[in-house]
């Protein structure tokens, strides 16, 4: 039984997970981070949607299967800090195939689970609530506003004013996004985003909607890459943007991170059949930069779900197992990813878009922009490792950003070289800073 005002807020902290893993990887090269099975049964369990919740604790959702991917039921189950998982609980068992739940948490406490289903005849977007999430109630057919279409895959998020978003796929026609204010009565407007499938949405702080989706992208239909495209009202979308090359790249989700940047998870196949977790970050949800793989495995690692914790650090679950009809939902604490775009190719002198004086600084440095800000942005300092340090938010027309050596606690950082990197433009850029005391 989950007791939601109990338990303080979950906060795992970014050097507790550190102290583990010893040291960053450069980009590129998989990191081992200690990795907890969540599920230990019979059935095929894949599909994790997970969140943190209001009071603290972390809730999975999940689907499980028989090994022909026939017959599936959605499974909840909670952990306090990740490391050991609650006997999972049924959302919804039926004859119908219960596929690809997304969980979230309503304003009001209440839990709801988007799935689809084929129990009516046909596939659409079925959903469940519970008042504690123990108990559950199946709710039924969510009306979208179609007759006769195939609807599958939801991806719902909670809005900051409470209403709710949904991406969503129709079967040989491509994504579309729907808006509720209540999680009861959807709107009818039938919004396509894109002619791919697997279409998962976000919104970021600053009010931007990322959808990132699948595509066929080779001859053969197994032949696909990940695309993003971004929009700022829910109907307007942007031309699309390519992520992958690789021809065999699946399961997208994108997420904000702590700094404020970007991030896209997703399962990519090097060589075969076996897939490994890879992820990339952008400034904007559209200029995605060099790739970052998390968890060697010699199976098979889809479907990554990452959520970011109040405590800034990435909690990820995914399906990992020898084979894909063998698989175990599993979790793992992430730092965020630590790509620096741009790093690799300054130097100390003044880069086109950003000026340090004094630099090398023994106090505080003065970075100057070349034009004013065209929007508002962000300037973050890195430091050697990849970690953001400190990230200030300047507004339209703002030049200048004054970084006086100290983290965004308010501590002094040691001597060193640091990064600052600016994001105002399409082509972001990054500034070498040298700290010395």
């Amino acid at each position: 039984m989950l007791q939601e005002t109990s338990r303080p807020r979950l906060r795992i902290g970014v050097a507790a997970v550190c102290a583990a893993t010893l040291a960053l990887a450069p980009a590129g090269a998989a990191r081992a981070y200690e990795v907890v099975q969540v599920t230990d049964d019979a059935h095929l369990n894949y599909m994790p949607s997970m969140l943190e919740t209001d009071g603290g604790t972390l809730m999975m959702a999940y689907e499980r299967l028989d090994s022909n991917f026939e017959n599936g039921d959605i499974m909840v189950t909670t952990s306090v800090d990740g490391t050991s998982w609650t006997a999972p609980v049924p959302v919804v068992e039926g004859p119908g195939n219960e596929r690809h739940p997304s969980l979230v948490q309503l304003p009001s406490g209440a839990f709801q689970v988007y799935y689809l289903s084929d129990e009516t005849g046909g596939y659409r977007i079925l959903m469940a609530d519970s008042p504690d999430g123990v108990s559950w109630t199946p709710r039924g057919e969510v009306d979208l506003g179609w007759s006769g279409a195939d609807q599958v895959n939801p991806t719902v998020i909670v809005e900051e004013n409470g209403s709710l978003t949904m991406s969503y796929d129709v079967l040989s026609d491509g994504g579309y996004v729907a808006h509720s204010n209540d999680g009861t009565a959807w709107d009818h407007d039938l919004t396509k985003v894109s002619t791919g499938s697997l279409n998962r949405i976000m919104r970021h702080s600053d009010g931007t909607y990322v959808v990132s989706y699948q595509r066929k992208t080779g001859i053969w239909y197994y032949q696909i890459d990940i695309f993003t495209k971004t929009s700022a009202d829910r109907v307007t979308w942007s031309p699309e943007n390519r992520v992958t090359y690789t021809q065999n790249s699946h399961d997208s989700l994108p997420l904000e991170l702590a700094d404020g940047q970007y991030a896209l998870y997703y399962a990519t196949s090097t060589g075969g059949d076996p897939y490994e977790l890879y992820s990339r970050v952008a400034p904007d949800g559209a200029a995605w930069h060099s790739e970052e793989s998390w968890l060697a495995y010699s199976g098979w690692d889809t479907q990554p779900h990452p959520v970011r914790l109040g405590s800034g650090v990435v909690a990820l679950a995914w399906p990992r197992g020898p084979s894909q009809t063998d698989t175990e939902v599993h979790f793992a604490l992430l730092d965020p990813p630590t790509d620096i775009p741009g790093s690799e190719q300054v130097s100390s002198e003044e880069s086109k878009l950003l000026r340090a004086r004094p630099n090398p600084f023994t106090h505080s440095v003065t970075l100057t922009l070349a034009s004013p800000l065209p929007r508002p942005a962000r300037v973050t300092i890195y430091d050697a490792s990849g970690r953001s340090v400190r990230t200030c938010a300047l507004s339209t027309g703002e030049t200048e950003f004054l970084w006086d050596g100290r983290d965004s606690g308010g501590r002094r950082v040691s001597s060193g070289i640091y990064f600052a990197r600016s994001s105002a433009w399409e082509e972001t850029r990054a500034l070498k800073l040298v700290l010395l005391r």
